[in-house]
């Protein structure tokens, strides 16, 4: 007879406490969300954390296909993570994607977050989120709904809020990279059904305009090989930062580009230096 206990860690259901004091229920890791570490992972250091979230219909692995951190977590030191949406989609703002409104994955992702840094040696004023599509929104949403655990964010094809239900508690510092021919999640705007979502420009501008990021760094000069099937460097740069250059808000614009688009390898890892480059005070 196979004791409970024994099927407890078959099916992955470790329960933790989390670290809030607000927080005191245990929870359980039900989605088998994994932490992955660098080969030489040492738990007297302490290191940056990145999840990175897929799209709308897709999951992890195919997170971790269209964007892969195994070899620059060897490289430059951080801990990652490719969570899985419930029905391949997250519970993100109303234009997208879980449109019944059943999940609640920004509290299941804060505390994700929480149980990580409790169980891993994580720097705790270094936490960031990519994602894709779907994924982009979720990591707005994760911003506005958990400044205080999240440093910075760099979603691909995927905005905020339209209008803001709140604000969030503390400035987050944006990379926001998006492609001019994308036509499921359009530069300039558009709706998806009735639920309307706004344009790049407008989103970057909300999130500068909130971060105060009112200093222009000339970035006229960067153009970046971003987009594998278009030809050059097709996306230019838009960079702000606030008064003491602590956060950043900034806009790669993809000419031509589409809704997925791989980033180069050089492109992903300029993106993930910029990430480990943001740090709370």
């Amino acid at each position: 007879m196979i004791k409970p206990s024994l099927i407890l860690i078959l099916c992955f259901n470790f329960v933790f406490s989390t670290v809030g004091a607000d927080e005191k229920a245990k929870w359980k890791n039900t989605r088998n969300y994994k932490i992955l570490k660098p080969k030489n992972y040492d738990p007297k250091k302490k290191y940056p954390l990145i999840l990175s979230l897929h799209g709308f219909t897709s999951n992890g692995r195919g997170q971790a296909g269209f964007f892969p951190l195994a070899d620059l977590a060897e490289k430059y030191g951080f801990l990652y993570c490719f969570p899985s949406g419930l029905d391949r989609s997250w519970n993100a703002t109303n234009a997208c994607c879980d449109w019944t409104n059943k999940n609640d994955d920004s509290t299941y992702l804060r505390n994700l977050i929480l149980w990580a840094q409790k169980e891993y040696s994580i720097d705790k004023k270094r936490v960031y989120l990519t994602g894709l599509s779907n994924g982009g929104f979720m990591s707005y949403r994760m911003a506005q709904d958990h400044a205080d655990l999240v440093t910075a964010i760099a979603p691909f094809a995927g905005v905020g809020y339209k209008k803001w239900p709140k604000q969030p508690s503390e400035p987050v510092s944006v990379l926001h990279v998006h492609g001019t021919k994308d036509s499921t999640i359009k530069w300039k705007g558009g709706s998806i059904g009735l639920r309307a979502y706004p344009s790049a420009e407008q989103n970057f501008e909300n999130w500068r305009k909130f971060n105060k990021c009112e200093k222009e760094i000339d970035a006229s000069k960067e153009k970046i090989d971003l987009a594998r099937k278009v030809a050059g460097s097709e996306t230019s740069v838009k960079r702000f930062t606030n008064k003491d250059g602590s956060v950043v808000s900034e806009l790669w614009r993809v000419e031509n580009g589409g809704h997925v688009t791989p980033p180069s390898p050089a492109a992903r890892e300029r993106i993930v230096k910029w990430l480990l480059a943001r740090s709370k005070k």
